[in-house]
């Protein structure tokens, strides 16, 4: 249960420590204006929990996959309107962080209530779990942390824009993964195999995965929704700043 517990927070709990810490990483985003999502994040899914299985009988024992699936749409909304420059000074850019809050952060908070829940219901001895979770949680920040410290005094802002558009794809390829479980999508038809190198179920492959999205054995739905979801941002950015620059010179000319 220890090493469930450790894993599953990286898998599942990660990527919300890392998406506000990339958030923080841009210019005039506050710990206010995060922590007040996060609680608002919070509530949601405690309210949202106890739905669930209402929720999964849709489509067929699906919903909850369909459901997973809309807020990681969302979450790529998100990141397309932070594409839409110049940032925090738009409705834009405070829209697509709250969408990439709601997107990113609820559908992994709701899968780790799942088994956080069902295993405290379960287990009479909740030591494993409780000692778990500390690891997990610790682990999850200190990784928070040091992203944040590269991003904000290492790396220059448009990197930093870059870096955020790659994990966001990341987080939006799972769309194909949970389109396939359905059957929505076609049977995955497998590209390569890399699980020699690093596994899936490893602590480097949930950390890979969180990050940039790395699959060992990738199906072409999954590339092609990644790159799709990678590329429509920054084609959107380099739009916006062409035209700056184009207003630009008119204005000066």
């Amino acid at each position: 249960m220890l090493i469930n517990t450790v894993v599953l927070f990286l898998r599942d709990t990660l990527p919300i420590f890392l998406l506000f810490s990339v958030l923080l990483a841009l210019p005039r985003v506050s710990t206010v204006t995060i922590l007040w999502r996060l609680l608002a994040l919070a509530l949601i899914a405690t309210l949202a929990y106890p739905k669930l299985g209402v929720v999964s009988e849709f489509h067929e024992g699906a919903g909850f996959e369909l459901l997973k699936s809309i807020l990681f749409f969302i979450a790529w909304l998100g990141m397309c309107c932070l594409a839409l420059l110049p940032p925090a000074r738009s409705i834009a850019f405070s829209v697509g962080v709250s969408f990439l809050v709601l997107g990113i952060g609820l559908p992994n908070s709701l899968h780790f209530l799942v088994y956080f829940i069902s295993e405290l219901s379960r287990s009479s001895d909740s030591t494993l779990l409780l000692l778990g979770t500390t690891i997990g949680l610790g682990i999850s920040i200190s990784i928070a942390i040091l992203l944040n410290v590269f991003l904000t005094h290492f790396v220059n802002l448009k990197t930093t824009y870059i870096f955020i558009s790659v994990f966001v794809a990341a987080q939006a390829a799972n769309i194909a993964l949970l389109l396939e479980q359905t059957d929505t999508f076609p049977s995955p038809t497998q590209l390569w195999d890399s699980s020699g190198i690093i596994s899936d179920n490893s602590e480097y492959g949930h950390l890979l995965n969180a990050l940039v999205g790395y699959e060992a054995t990738p199906s072409l739905s999954y590339m092609i929704v990644f790159f799709i979801a990678l590329v429509v941002p920054n084609v959107i950015a380099l739009f916006c700043v062409r035209q700056r620059s184009i207003s630009f010179k008119e204005a000066a000319c």
